[in-house]
């Protein structure tokens, strides 16, 4: 990707795509300074929706695809106008106070081709994986939350994912801006088989005219970056964004031979709807 390109990608690190739940058009008012405790007797509200984002082809490489992502989220009526950003995978709260939330999260790892970039040949696919894990959530004020997610990989990989984040939200009649860090974990599993060569995989690789050494990539933090969004509620049940990340990898992941650029860029577009689906039977 041209660097001209992936200055702009950081120029927009704008995002919304994560989207804060689009609100029903009866029930939305603008962002309330703080989230409300929950009542059993409140209706729950779907949302969903659909985004598409422009990626790095795979982690460390220099090359750029678009993908498409998925809108996911089920609340209570109360916590229809509770932040929720881009980068959130689709959850569901099994624990909600208002101001603290834990439930179980999961994501799709698009996985990687070996086509991809001359620097894979002779390393093989690595298959699409399921992540499936947890999150917590908490408001420590009405304009900073934070979030923590863990997950467990399978298919393509078999390890640990993790992710630590904080956004500054600041709310502006049916506008929402938030921007804050973000730091990313990868457990050995996962490290390995997108940062390292096999003996196996070397000699391979080797013998097809792309020398590469036996590396190690061992279990830490793999990225740190920060995530920007904007969002847009229509106060009929829609709401659109734009957002972009910027990242860089760290440790093994920087040093690994398969890495093309340290530099790790995300921008995208989103849309979701909300709709009122009633009590909830369980």
């Amino acid at each position: 990707m041209h660097r001209s390109l992936r200055f702009a990608l950081l120029a927009v690190v704008l995002s919304a795509g994560g989207l804060v739940p689009a609100k029903a058009a009866d029930l939305f008012s603008p962002p309330p300074a703080a989230p409300v405790a929950p009542s059993v007797q409140e209706d729950w509200y779907l949302t969903i929706g659909a985004s598409g984002q422009l990626e790095p082809d795979y982690p460390g490489a220099d090359g750029y695809t678009v993908r498409p992502g998925l809108i996911f989220s089920i609340r209570k009526a109360s916590q229809l106008n509770v932040f929720r950003s881009v980068d959130d995978n689709p959850s569901i709260a099994l624990f909600d106070t208002g101001n603290f939330r834990i439930g179980a999260v999961g994501r799709l790892d698009w996985g990687r081709n070996q086509d991809d970039s001359y620097r894979l040949t002779g390393l093989g696919d690595l298959d699409m994986s399921v992540e499936a894990g947890g999150f917590a959530e908490w408001y420590v004020t009405d304009w900073l939350r934070t979030r923590a997610e863990l997950r467990y990989g399978f298919g393509g990989f078999e390890g640990v994912r993790g992710m630590l984040g904080a956004d500054v939200i600041l709310p502006y009649g049916q506008w929402r801006f938030a921007v804050g860090p973000r730091l990313t974990y990868g457990g050995a599993g996962y490290m390995e088989s997108y940062f390292g060569v096999t003996p196996l995989q070397s000699a391979l690789a080797t013998a097809l005219g792309n020398p590469l050494p036996v590396y190690n990539a061992g279990a830490g933090f793999d990225l740190v970056g920060a995530t920007a969004q904007l969002t847009y509620n229509f106060r009929n049940g829609f709401e659109a964004g734009v957002y972009g990340t910027y990242g860089r990898l760290l440790g093994d992941a920087s040093s690994s031979p398969l890495t093309s650029d340290a530099n790790q860029f995300m921008a995208g577009v989103s849309l979701s709807y909300t709709f009122n689906i009633g009590r909830a039977w369980w």
